[in-house]
């Protein structure tokens, strides 16, 4: 038990499991979660919605660069790949259109914010299709000796300028929020993405043997 975890309340507090809110009844079990890799210096919950792990989902949608002749661009040999990044507002940092979903929702609620709803079950058939790159625990500033959060990243890459799926997506992409940005970025370690989200991408990256 962690000393001073009391200022966290002793209502019941929710839990989540597999991207659904459980409650957990402090009085009855009075040892929190904790954090896998160790103290981070902060109790509770913090800014996390649950103890325990807070699960994510992270669609790292790619294309290749192109120029204008159609011809896939190069970079120290390499071909070089763009993702779609969206950038809320006031922010500096791009991000993956992902993150946590409601109870039953297979779609991120960042990636609907950016996505028509008539293209959802399409999208959600591309993310049943994808490649998964990573599963597990996700370095966060959030994150506190009691709540943290883990991601599963799936890559949808699109090979083909051509492909029909792609021109649909491109189509259906728009922003319910006047403040939030999207747009296609091109990948290289400079992109402004927050950190652990370049991580996943370098590895998306390394799958397609890219440009990083």
């Amino acid at each position: 038990m962690f000393p001073g975890l009391s200022s966290v309340g002793t209502s019941a507090a929710p839990q989540c499991t597999g991207g659904n809110v459980k409650h957990r009844d402090e009085a009855a079990d009075p040892s929190p979660p904790r954090n896998p890799m160790g103290r981070t210096g902060l109790r509770g919950r913090g800014g996390l919605s649950c103890f325990g792990p807070n699960h994510t989902l992270q669609p790292v949608i790619t294309r290749w660069k192109r120029n204008q002749d159609g011809a896939i661009c190069r970079k120290s040999i390499k071909k070089m790949l763009e993702v779609l990044a969206v950038r809320p507002p006031l922010s500096e940092h791009w991000a993956l259109p992902g993150g946590s979903r409601e109870p039953g929702e297979t779609l991120p609620r960042k990636l609907k914010q950016v996505l028509r709803r008539e293209f959802w079950p399409s999208f959600e058939n591309l993310l049943a299709q994808g490649t998964e790159v990573y599963k597990g625990y996700v370095d966060d500033p959030r994150n506190t000796d009691n709540a943290w959060i883990e991601t599963v990243a799936v890559s949808i890459h699109f090979p083909d300028q051509s492909d029909v799926e792609l021109k649909r997506l491109n189509s259906h992409l728009h922003s319910c929020d006047t403040g939030m940005s999207i747009r296609w970025q091109v990948v290289d370690r400079r992109i402004p993405l927050y950190a652990n989200h370049k991580t996943i991408l370098q590895k998306v990256a390394a799958l397609f043997g890219a440009y990083y």
